[in-house]
This record gives structure tokens, sequence and C-alpha cells, in this order.
């Protein structure tokens, strides 16, 4: 996507936030534009320079750089992920679970994960220019040949992922820092990548995530201020970048492809900004299928809080992009008008660097740190969710899958203290095995206390004789989780080095590779809807899919453009070219998955569908059963019953219900009523520009206020009513009591019924 392609105000539904800036005089050009005769021939059609100005826009030395970004947010996330291990180890006693690193213990709150799922939507990408997850139950359906396959695709996403996250990092490190080296760079990136998540897991995770949205839209607030309510005592050219009047008459006489209403850069009204809205949509919704990272914070919180949390993120989300987008491209605008060119080549421009010079043109050393701080908050909250998704990957779904089981030939749906399988023949589904539940295991108990001393686990000595050997187990598998998030960093290390030095076009990294992964979108959401859907079928149809969307990206970028392949970077990241492997990869990805499923399957009525779906809710880990945190919704139901699919599906039918409510407000918000509104202008005065950016500044002021008061006044509700509980029940350690068969339950599944 050129950025001259597409209108100013088609960025807020474009999602392009490429933007620049120079000192603005008053030109004589621009009186030939007067409001009285604006026409095609007055506008000014800017070009490239043959020398881009990105190399002197710095104004940090690499040593303060390297000590406010590794010091300041790297300290920041350290300490905050030491707080996160207290609160699990010494009030909820959980912190020595292997689910709770990569669940969070699976009690965030609606806010936490509202604010965390914000940030980490929030790819940095956006300002300059995703525990078991779904892989488990494709392996408890599918089997391991799909489970590969699909491994595969999750790995593949997190790598696209990072790669962007790196190379936005330096090219912001680049314009910002003269002089720094790309090795210090990518150090710099992958310690904040993998600092925090190595202590405390994907909770710590959570929390800094509410440091860096507080933060961002602070920040974003202040930047936002000094184009709507400019001081008094400005310079003349800080005024004139930041005076939206003088903005607007000034991009008013660029002209803008042909393709927008009226030539002009001023109107949502353009083709191209909507060809990549569609685009953009299925990207977004390619993403929360297959990055594990979005995976993770889903099951960090119930699900009702979790459909609520999904829902407010999207209008965090909304405010953030446009706040920063609008007013920087205005600038570049301006001063590239009075330049006679853009500032910057077609390149640079696509990997960020606009944003870089005119945050410093406007508010100076402020504005290089003030970027610094957006971009690497966000880099933090994405790129160590990525780094704990691979993590979750290798440990969860090939170690203890391939590797290292505990049981060999242990299938998702078999018992792995005994290895007998789960009746799951029936209405009751009783459980074949004769294990005993830890949760009444009075041995249990004192194993768990024993594990909260803080010994290391080679110097613990399990007292239960039926899950004793399975806690060893999990210990051994957290300590590959931290030497896993260990190379991990350290693989990333030569391959941001090796990205560095391919100074490759970011815009058609992040556009092509993601555009790649919507091919994938159907075969996952059939697997988790569609009782006939088979493996045979998955895999079949995320193969062709995906060589479809290739072949559809490669032909309509040679017979579209006149420059064909031979302009390789540019055409095939271009917005016809992008759409055609948007869609050639979901219909032949739909039609094949759907037609090789029908051709396999071995559904004939609802006993066998109800079977499909049984073998997922088996899922469960002997010693933190996820029944644990569900014990209010399953109510009364027997311990020693399994729960059925009728169940599950009553027990969370408010929650279906929501989702689908806040799905359908969505989209009449943000698809239709929004851009409606919108696009009833051709093009617009000073008058709406100066309230649509107001409109803007209000909803990221809302935002500002959620995202700092409404997080931790949750966490300390929820912390003082668990502490409240465990009082009542008589205990300061690992509470227990007397059920009515004489045996030890652990209170503490009441407790979390109680603060749930």
């Amino acid at each position: 996507m050129r950025p001259s392609d597409k209108s100013v105000l088609g960025l807020w539904y474009s999602g392009d936030h490429q933007v620049l800036h120079t000192n603005l005089t008053e030109d004589p050009r621009r009186s030939n534009c007067s409001e009285s005769g604006m026409n095609e021939s007055c506008k000014v059609k800017l070009g490239y320079p043959t020398d881009s100005l990105r190399q002197s826009s710095g104004s940090i030395s690499t040593l303060d750089a390297t000590l406010f970004i590794v010091v300041g947010f790297g300290g920041l996330s350290i300490i905050v992920a030491l707080i996160h291990n207290a609160i699990h180890r010494y009030v909820f006693k959980d912190q020595h679970r292997l689910d709770t690193v990569f669940d969070a213990g699976g009690r965030v709150t609606t806010s936490l994960t509202a604010v965390t799922v914000a940030s980490q939507v929030l790819w940095p990408v956006d300002l300059v220019q995703t525990s078991v997850i779904a892989t488990i139950a494709i392996l408890a359906r599918f089997g391991k040949s799909a489970h590969i396959v699909y491994c595969c695709i999750a790995i593949a996403t997190n790598i696209i992922t990072l790669t962007a996250m790196i190379m936005t990092g330096y090219y912001v490190l680049e314009g910002a820092v003269p002089g720094i080296s790309k090795e210090l760079s990518v150090i710099i990136l992958i310690s904040l990548f993998g600092s925090y998540c190595y202590i405390g897991g994907l909770g710590a995770a959570f929390y800094i995530s509410y440091f860096n949205t507080c933060l961002m839209f602070i920040a974003l607030t202040v930047y936002l201020w000094h184009f709507l309510f400019p001081a008094e005592d400005l310079s003349d050219s800080v005024r004139n970048l930041t005076n939206i009047n003088i903005l607007y008459e000034t991009v008013k006489c660029v002209q803008g492809p042909s393709t927008n209403a009226a030539s002009s850069l001023l109107t949502f009204r353009t083709v191209s900004g909507m060809i990549y809205g569609i685009v953009a949509f299925f990207m977004v919704l390619a993403l929360n299928c297959c990055d594990q990272a979005m995976w993770q914070s889903r099951i960090a919180a119930k699900p009702e809080q979790g459909v609520i949390g999904f829902f407010i993120a999207s209008f965090l989300y909304f405010s953030i992009p446009n706040a920063l987008a609008l007013p920087t491209f205005l600038s570049y605008l301006s001063m590239s008008y009075q330049n006679g060119s853009y500032l910057l080549s077609e390149l640079d421009m696509n990997n960020g660097f606009i944003t870089t010079i005119v945050m410093e043109k406007v508010l100076g050393a402020s504005g290089s740190y003030l970027l610094l701080m957006i971009v690497f908050m966000a880099l933090m909250a994405t790129g160590s969710g990525e780094v704990m998704a691979i993590s979750s990957i290798l440990v969860y779904d090939i170690y203890k899958t391939y590797i290292g089981p505990f049981r060999e030939n242990l299938e998702p749906s078999t018992c792995p203290l005994c290895g007998n399988k789960k009746n799951s023949e029936g209405e009751e589904k009783v459980i074949a095995c004769k294990c005993i539940h830890s949760s009444v295991c009075n041995e249990c108990n004192d194993d768990i206390e024993l594990s909260l001393t803080g010994l290391l686990s080679h110097q613990i000595q399990y007292t239960c004789p039926t899950h004793g050997k399975y806690r060893h187990y999990e210990d051994m598998l957290k300590q590959y989780k931290s030497r896993s998030i260990m190379w991990i960093a350290l693989a990333l290390l030569p391959y941001g080095i090796i990205l560095c030095y391919l100074n490759l076009n970011l815009t058609w990294v992040f556009f092509v590779f993601e555009t790649l992964l919507t091919p994938f979108i159907t075969p996952l959401v059939l697997a988790f809807t569609w009782a006939k859907c088979t493996s045979k079928g998955l895999i079949s149809g995320a193969i062709f899919g995906l060589l479809a969307s290739i072949v559809g990206l490669l032909v309509v970028a040679e017979l579209a453009y006149d420059e064909g392949l031979g302009d390789f970077f540019t055409t095939t990241s271009s917005d016809y070219s992008l759409l055609a492997a948007c869609i050639a990869g979901i219909m032949v990805s739909t039609i094949v998955t759907v037609t090789v499923s029908l051709a396999t399957h071995n559904i004939q009525s609802n006993v066998d569908e109800q079977r499909e779906w049984t073998k997922m809710i088996l899922i469960d880990n002997p010693i933190n059963s996820w029944k644990n945190l569900f014990t209010e919704e399953l109510g009364e139901l027997p311990e020693e019953r399994n729960v059925t699919v009728g169940d599950m599906e009553l027990i969370f039918q408010r929650a279906r219900k929501m989702s689908y409510i806040c799905a359908v407000v969505c989209v009449l918000i943000q698809v239709v009523l929004v851009p409606g509104v919108m696009l009833s202008f051709e093009e617009w005065t000073a008058d709406q520009l100066y309230y649509w950016m107001l409109f803007l500044f209000i909803v990221l002021v809302i935002g500002t206020l959620y995202a700092v008061f409404a997080p931790p006044i949750e966490e300390i509700i929820k912390i003082i009513r668990y502490r409240q509980n465990e009082k009542k029940q008589g205990s300061l350690d690992i509470p227990k009591k007397m059920n009515n068969n004489g045996g030890v339950q652990d209170v503490r599944l009441h407790l979390l019924r109680d603060t749930s």
C-alpha cells in the first residue's frame, strides 16, 4: 500500500498509520486554492525525494535510549513480574502450577482482560505505519496429523508476528536514535520480550500490559491535546504544524489519487481504503484464530469475563491508532507540500519513519521519548505474548505430547495417572479409572504446602502415592518452560540481526504474511463449531487454501499493475493483490474443508456428535482440573460425574448469548454506524475535521480513565474477597474441611467460587 493511495481520513478505516513533517510557512501556491475556487488544477501532486530525511531525524543519544528502554521498561517489567509471583504464591497459592504459567490461573478479571487484549492487538506497526490452546483440542478431536500441521501454522504465525515486532522496533530506534547499531537494537528488543515472561509467565504479562496500556493512553492523550488545544506561546513553526485550520488548508491543496472523491485526501470515500478495510478485517480475524497469544488471553479469564473483556478491548483499541495516525499524517503532508515532495522515500514511509520525524518536530526531544515509550510498551506486550505462545507450543504440544510424555501412548481422553480410558458412554459418563481427585486427596494438600516453601523441585519429595509423580513431572515441565523462553530469546538474536541487515519493507512483511494466514480461518472455526469436520478436511483445506492464496496474490500482482512482478514488493502488497489472496484462500479452504469432511466423517446421529465434543471436554489436568475454576457454574453436579456437552451448553448459555450480542453491537457501531456517518461527507470541511478529532479525543479520555482505574480496583476487590473468605474458613494456609463422606476437601475450591 502506497501512502499516496489513501486519503488522510481513510487512515482511520484502513489502519495505515504512517506520518511525517517539516517547517511550514505561507506558500503562494495555497492562494490559488481559495475556498471559492477549489479545483483539480490548483492541487499539487507530491513525488518522492532522492535523499530521505530520516537519517537526521533523531535527537536521543544511544546511551540515553538504552538506559531509558532497558532500565526503565525492563526494570518496571521485572518488578511487576515479582509482584505477580508474590500475589499468586501468598494469596492464591497457585504459583507452583504449570498451568498458571500459561493461563494466569484462569481468574483474570474483565478489565484486566480488556486492557491486555487492547495492548496485544495494538501492534507497534500500527503506531508507526496471539497454555494448552487450540492445538491440544485439535489433537483430541483429529489426531496427530492435524495436530502437527496446526502446530506448524501456530508457530509460523508467532514467527511472522515477531518478525514485524523486531523490524518495527529497529526502525523506530534507527529514526529516533542516530547511529545506533543493528546489533544493539536487537539486543534491546529481545531483552524486553523475554524479561518478565521468564519470571512471571502469562500472569505477569497481564499485569505489565496494564501499565503498558495506561502509559500509551496517557501519552496519546497528551499528544492529541497539542493539536486540539495548542498552547499560546508556541513558535510559529510548531503552531503551523499543530493548528488544525492551517493543516486543513494545506492538505486541501495536495492532490490525492483519482479513485478518491474529488481527488482529495480529506475524505473517507477512497476505493483503496475500502479494499484495505476488507483485507484488514480478514487479517485480524486470521490472527485471532491462528495466534497462540490470543488463545492464551481467552483462556486466562472465564467465558463471561472474557467476552466482556474482548468487547471492551475493541473500543479501547479503536481510539489508539486513530489518535496518532490522523494528526501526524496531516502534519507530514503539510510539510511535504512546502517541500515540494515527500520528505521520505517510499520505503522509509512504509517502514514508519513518518511518526518518528513528526513527533520530534512537534514535541522536540520529548516527542522522541514519547514515541519510544508508546512503541516499546506495545512491543513488550505483543512480543512477550508471542514468546510465551511459542514456549507453550514447545512444552505442551511438542515435548509433553511427543518427546517426553508422562505415560507412553497417552491420549487426551485417557487418565495420565493410571492410563485407563475415561468412559464417554451414556449420559452420566463416569470416569473408568479409580484415581482419587487431587482436590479430595489429603496427601496432595501436604504436597501443595511443601511446593509453596520455595524449595527447588529436585529438593522436594512429594508424598502422595497417586499424584506425587505427576507433580514432579510438572515441576520438570516448568523448568523446561524457563529454558525454552531463554532459548527462544537467544534464537531471536541472530534472526533479528539478519532481518535488520536485509532492510525489508515493513509494510510488505506485515500485509503479505498476515494475508497468507487467512486460508486457515475457516478450518479452525469449523474445528470447534462443526461436529462433522474431520482431520482430512482440516489438513487439505489448510494446504489447498494456502496454495490458492499464494496463486491469487501473484496472478493479480502480475495482471492488475503495469509493473507486474518486476516490482515484486510493491505490487504484491497493493490492495487488489491482497484482496485477491484473501478471497481465493478463504473460498478454496472453505470448499475443500467442507467437501472433504462431508466425504470422510462418521457422524450418524446426535450421540455421535456428542461423542465428538466430549473428546475436548475430557481434556484435563489430573492435579489442576479446569472444574476447580468453575465450581460456581457447575453448581450441584456430583464430582464423580463427568460434565457433558449438554451441561456445558446450559451452564455457559449466558456467555454465548452475550458474545452474540457484543459481536452485533461492535459491528453496528464500528463497521456500520461510524463509517456510515463519515462516508456521508464527500470532502470534509475544517469544522468537520476538528469535530472528528475532538470525538477521538473524548473517546481516548474515556478509555484512559477506564484503563487506569478499572483493573486495579477489580484486582484489589478480588484479593480482598479471597482473603475474607479464607478467614471465614478458619485457616491461614491450605484450608481443609470435611465433606459429608468423611473425606478431606480443598476449601480453596469454595473460595474460588465465592470470589468469581
